[in-house]
């Protein structure tokens, strides 16, 4: 619902909308990314404005936004590309099947978009990580 408010009332080139999977914090930006912030306040539970040195609103947070949004619409704005898995099974050295079986078993972060799987470089690596342990503690 926030989103769709900002995007009509907000002028597109001041707008800036980025959603950082890691910390689940979907930020809204009202002005430069980069102009410094004097205060912050918390308008509702999980939902932070962040004030510029006039008092005026510099940039919106919401925290824990998985549980806000729909991760389709979350995913449009992440600051990772999404890549398909077959791209993801390139850049890996594994089977396409296997990362999409380990995205339905929750073990890779990916979202099905328009009948596709994808996910992000970042996740892919945090899966690759995750399966270099396991694999050291068995030897």
């Amino acid at each position: 619902m926030v989103l769709e408010v900002l995007k009509n009332d907000v002028p597109a080139q001041s707008l800036k909308i980025e959603y950082e999977p890691e910390v689940d914090i979907l930020t809204i930006y009202l002005e430069d990314p980069d102009t410094p912030l004097n205060s912050t306040r918390e308008a509702a539970p999980n939902v932070l404005l962040n004030h510029d040195a006039t008092g005026n609103i510099a940039s919106i947070e919401i925290l824990d936004a998985s549980r806000r949004y729909p991760p389709g619409q979350l995913a449009a704005h992440s600051v990772d590309e999404l890549i398909d898995l077959k791209t993801a099974a390139n850049i890996a050295g594994i089977t396409p099947v296997t990362l999409r079986t380990q995205a339905e078993k929750g073990r890779l972060w990916a979202l099905k978009l328009a009948g596709q799987w994808v996910t992000t470089r970042e996740r892919l690596q945090l899966y690759l990580d995750s399966r270099q342990r396991k694999t050291r503690k068995i030897e």
